[in-house]
């Protein structure tokens, strides 16, 4: 490991209870740690949506992430106002496969629900056809339960069955929450809290035809991901996220977004998790794809090169939506990141880090 000259890490900010001051203007930046709620009621001035708008732009989802020696865990409960998701994929870190894939796009209404806690007190859920997940919160953890099937109405013959119990400990050290600014047609305002490198425990079973396979999810890391706010109807973004051990034996978590539709370089909410402590990471994100090929390589760096890492994938989530006036494209590769990152202003390199990334392309 080499030293490399960087300037010194200044700590973020704490949160304040509500991403609101008190005149209604949101507190534009990122903070340590977790509001108690991401409101927008009170949203005043250029920010402020009536309710078509906060019926039509107002989105809300919860991701959550998992990692242990044998498999990736992925899944996330969508409310997109007009429309809903959920999925949760299951892959197999040493052969690479994919045990589970199950996507379900198309809820409505009181079917999907995500409320406006993103830790404690969060709630969520995704109802369909042989389809039950739902999500808590508390001051301890965050727990993803989840049943599904890959055909609707076939419930007992469909396969493979998934049964999925996910806990990311929340108390383990905490995390940060970036409030910015969409410079669009019209200014809006989103926010999105998240954490890394958490332990887990729980377990996922799938079965299918060839029998049942039980994965204990204890010992692993994980992390999640809410994002509560006012997007543009056309959004795209590129996403990395990561959790890992390096090799001195400390935690590591890495979020990094690219070129998110009317934010661009001003990525406050990139970020490293060393050991549980935060460091803010340089906001201009660069996330390519190899070609074409979402399973070839991708390349993820910072412009300052703090981040420089090759992002191998070993299985592929993909969605593609087209309901006329709401349309996805949407992948997302489970796999492995090897490179160097600088942590405390050393360079360390790491070698097969499990996570993800991510391109999104969305009409809603």
């Amino acid at each position: 490991m080499g030293v490399v000259t960087a300037p010194a890490t200044q700590p973020l900010p704490l949160v304040a209870p509500d991403i609101l001051l008190p005149r209604g203007e949101p507190e534009w930046g990122c903070f340590t740690g977790i509001p108690a709620v991401i409101d927008y009621t009170k949203l005043s001035g250029p920010h402020h949506r009536g309710r078509l708008q906060r019926f039509l732009r107002h989105k809300r989802w919860m991701y959550m992430f998992a990692a242990t020696r044998d498999v990736v865990v992925i899944a996330a409960i969508v409310d997109a106002g007009p429309s809903g998701t959920g999925f949760v994929m299951i892959t197999d870190r040493h052969g690479g496969g994919t045990l589970a894939d199950a996507s379900r796009p198309g809820g409505l209404g009181p079917l999907t629900s995500v409320n406006s806690h993103p830790a404690v007190g969060h709630r969520s859920h995704y109802l369909l056809p042989g389809t039950r997940m739902s999500i808590r919160g508390d001051d301890q953890e965050l727990r993803l339960r989840a049943t599904l099937h890959r055909l609707p109405y076939v419930p007992l013959v469909s396969s493979p069955w998934v049964e999925l119990d996910l806990r990311l400990d929340t108390a383990a050290h905490p995390g940060v929450t970036a409030v910015s600014e969409i410079v669009q047609d019209s200014p809006m305002a989103t926010a999105t809290a998240k954490n890394a490198a958490l332990p887990t425990s729980g377990s996922v079973v799938v079965r299918s035809g060839d029998g049942e396979k039980r994965v204990d999810l204890s010992g692993g890391l994980g992390g999640f991901d809410y994002t509560s706010g006012f997007l543009p109807r056309h959004t795209s973004w590129r996403w990395a996220f990561l959790c890992g051990t390096l090799p001195d034996g400390r935690s590591i978590g890495l979020n990094l977004v690219h070129d998110f539709t009317g934010i661009a370089d001003r990525a406050v909410e990139n970020t490293c998790w060393v050991a549980g402590t935060a460091e803010a990471l340089d906001p201009r994100a660069r996330i390519t794809m190899s070609g074409d090929d979402p399973m070839a390589p991708w390349h993820v760096t910072t412009v300052d090169r703090a981040v420089d890492l090759v992002f191998t994938p070993l299985a592929l989530h993909r969605e593609n939506v087209n309901l006329g006036a709401i349309r996805s494209h949407f992948l997302q590769p489970t796999g492995h990141f090897s490179g160097t990152l600088r942590v405390a202003g050393k360079k360390v390199t790491v070698t097969d880090l499990p996570g993800v990334v991510e391109d999104q392309d969305v009409t809603w």
